[in-house]
């Protein structure tokens, strides 16, 4: 998890001050200057909703999905494709306890390999069920929220066109970043007969097959949000 949680902080980080702005943008161009309670809270209640819905997006698949994906590889390509972080850490630590001066009554019961695998599995499946369910029923709820309280006119609006640019450029983003830090890795740990653990593709590699349809998707809507707009 050490790629997965910094990317989810990156996209709360990054979705947050850009879909509020865009709607205080929002706000002024349609207040005009005249202040009107219910339509303030009405337009407050969609930024929300749009927010909301943006980081639950990210957290069924780059939390939840992707952290299954590794899990899967690990299974099927094997353990050092996806948790070269615990066969190194387990190097490390067999190297402090052969130093001469390693503490011994530090040395608690030892576990092994194939242990510290398991356990790592262990808590990446409960990770990627637990963010998988959070983040579907986060979706689930706030997709017909805002389907429900939005207009025909402002599913054209300049909030809706925000978001859709803004989930655009997230997805955009982690994508290409994890689509070139995976692809080399892989064919590295293919082709590249290296030590155990030293390369292991498959968190990155989860991560991009998890948010490249979501870019597809985000992509396709955006085009044909410009393509309507075109029309009038």
């Amino acid at each position: 998890m050490d790629i997965v949680w910094p990317i989810i902080g990156g996209l709360v980080a990054l979705s947050i001050p850009v879909l509020i702005i865009g709607g205080a943008v929002y706000l002024i161009s349609k207040l005009g200057g005249v202040s009107s309670i219910k339509f303030s809270y009405r337009a407050a209640m969609r930024i929300y909703f749009h927010t909301v819905l943006l980081i639950s997006i990210g957290l069924f698949t780059i939390g939840g999905v992707s952290t299954l994906l590794k899990v899967g590889f690990g299974e099927l390509v094997g353990p050092q494709f996806s948790y070269g972080n615990v066969y190194q850490d387990h190097r490390h630590d067999q190297k402090e306890k052969q130093q001469d001066n390693y503490p011994a009554h530090l040395d608690g019961e030892a576990r092994t390999l194939p242990e510290k695998i398991n356990d790592e599995i262990t808590g990446n499946l409960i990770n990627g069920i637990s963010m998988s369910i959070i983040g579907l029923f986060l979706l689930f709820i706030h997709y017909f929220g805002a389907k429900w309280i939005e207009t025909n006119s402002e599913r054209s609006d300049l909030l809706r066109k925000c978001y859709l640019l803004t989930g655009l450029a997230i997805f955009t983003l982690v994508t290409l970043i994890s689509l070139t830090a995976s692809v080399p890795e892989t064919l590295r740990y293919a082709l590249i007969e290296t030590e155990r653990g030293e390369g292991s593709p498959g968190e990155t590699l989860a991560i991009a097959i998890s948010a490249l349809p979501v870019w597809i998707v985000y992509l396709v809507l955006t085009i044909k949000k410009t393509r309507s707009n075109e029309n009038y």
